[in-house]
């Protein structure tokens, strides 16, 4: 059955399109990595800002070109063939930076992160060559375990509220189904264990 463009479905409900905007991955990948400096040793502002530029900047800007040039129907991505090139993409510009975070001697704990986002990135490109798993809650999950998991007492609860929120927001939109956005958690779940496991 072929898949229905996001533009000629009945509009959404306010409220979860504006939490789908706020928590989307490119907003939330970024602010984790611009907070780099603030959270890890020996992080400066220029590697987070290389860090987030080349991991979510240019691979968001290259999205909204496509759309632009009506090779994407929107800057979500909603439809899964369209993806693959589009993650693609954003693996190489996640490398590229990476080389040039190693030219400028940027800690080991940073490409420890930036390494959990490729690991994400990767499952998300392989499961989406055959089924439409969902990056936002992917990057919602991992992001939460990063970023929230660690604060003392309310952070676990915060992680999961960020998680389930934006799933919510992606069943609400009609754009994933609850199979595809716990899969997207399980995938986000992955990627930061196995970023653990990075220096």
């Amino acid at each position: 059955m072929p898949e229905t463009p996001l533009s000629t479905r009945t509009p959404p409900p306010a409220v979860a399109g504006v939490v789908t905007e706020i928590f989307a991955p490119a907003v939330l990948v970024g602010v984790l990595l611009l907070l780099q400096p603030v959270l890890t040793p020996g992080v400066t502002w220029l590697h987070g800002i290389v860090a987030a530029v080349f991991t979510v900047g240019l691979p968001f800007a290259g999205i909204l070109w496509l759309k632009r040039r009506g090779s994407v129907t929107d800057h979500h991505i909603g439809v899964r063939s369209q993806r693959a090139p589009v993650l693609l993409g954003a693996v190489v510009s996640l490398a590229v930076g990476a080389l040039l975070l190693a030219f400028l001697a940027a800690p080991a704990a940073l490409f420890g992160e930036i390494g959990g986002v490729f690991i994400g990135l990767v499952l998300c490109l392989v499961a989406n060559l055959f089924w439409k798993l969902s990056v936002h809650s992917a990057v919602a999950a991992y992001v939460g375990l990063a970023l929230l998991a660690p604060i003392p007492a309310l952070g676990p609860a915060l992680a999961l509220l960020l998680a389930s929120a934006t799933g919510w927001s992606r069943i609400q939109l009609g754009a994933h189904t609850p199979t595809q956005v716990l899969a997207g958690h399980a995938a986000g779940c992955i990627a930061f264990a196995a970023a653990l496991l990075l220096p």
